[in-house]
């Protein structure tokens, strides 16, 4: 059995292709769950089963394929339906793992944000953290708890609103599924912004496992984790980018100081700042 349009995105497809050049999807096992899904309506009680899959794809209505007053692009809607529930279906399992990741991640950044909230003396701490103690940090800036309580802060943030979305998207696959089962239009389920400003914030905090997730993100057939992977990757290169940055002006600064020209004195700058600390 070849099919004239792609079941998941409608497009229209050769008779000798085996895979749709705009999503993806596999025609020849979309035509098997098809041509298997109108046995069953058949057996089901539906009028009687056509003698080959050739005759089912002749008579769509023989195959119980077209329902009573259904068009031929109702029909096609309602077997995508059909599919798209069985792959939200699949993916619930995979969705709990990440679910229950993002909480673990959560709780290991808050506990190690509040250790180093409470090694600088709390919030208060933060006072003296600016843009000149940043540049003076040049890439040490790992070695400075106030520096570390902000991105492991950071990171909980991220980790926390990552939860928010994928649970509000469990719920909206969850409520899909039922739609479907009761021959109902479902709602598209996207991913949710929660999740996708949650995996932003993340990927600046913490730039590797950005810029890897990013990447594998991109790799999607779907456009909203393609988008997401992109921002992904331009927030990790950006935190990147400022470190690399505060390091080539902490070389410069440093640079500048020491071919400074002396002072009037006649001592160099390291002569007259020991001369001022032991005078």
């Amino acid at each position: 059995m070849r099919l004239s349009t792609c079941p998941k995105c409608n497009a229209k497809v050769a008779q000798s292709d085996t895979i749709c050049m705009d999503c993806g999807e596999d025609l020849i096992a979309a035509s098997q769950d098809i041509v298997e899904q109108a046995k069953k309506e058949a057996r089901g009680g539906g009028p009687a089963a056509p003698a080959s899959p050739a005759a089912a794809v002749a008579n769509p209505a023989a195959a119980g394929l077209v329902l009573p007053g259904e068009s031929a692009d109702e029909k096609r809607l309602r077997v995508f339906d059909r599919q798209e529930s069985e792959k939200l279906r699949g993916q619930r399992p995979a969705m709990v793992v990440i679910i229950i990741l993002a909480v673990a991640a959560t709780a290991v950044a808050f506990a190690l944000a509040s250790n180093y909230l409470k090694q600088i003396g709390g919030m208060s701490g933060l006072k003296e953290l600016s843009v000149a103690e940043f540049k003076k940090l040049g890439l040490n800036v790992f070695d400075d708890q106030r520096i570390m309580f902000v991105i492991c802060a950071g990171l909980a943030l991220g980790c926390f609103l990552c939860i928010i979305g994928e649970v509000r998207r469990l719920f909206g696959i969850n409520a899909a599924i039922s739609a479907v089962a009761a021959g109902e239009t479902h709602n598209v389920v996207h991913l949710s912004a929660f999740t996708q400003i949650g995996l932003i914030i993340a990927s600046f905090f913490a730039p590797p496992a950005g810029l890897t997730l990013g990447i594998i993100f991109k790799l999607s057939k779907d456009d909203d984790t393609r988008a997401v992977g992109s921002l992904m990757i331009y927030a990790s290169l950006l935190s990147a980018a400022i470190l690399i940055v505060n390091w080539i002006w902490s070389l410069a600064s440093t640079s500048l100081q020491q071919h400074r020209p002396a002072p009037a004195g006649g001592r160099d700058d390291n002569t007259s700042w020991l001369w001022q600390r032991w005078a």
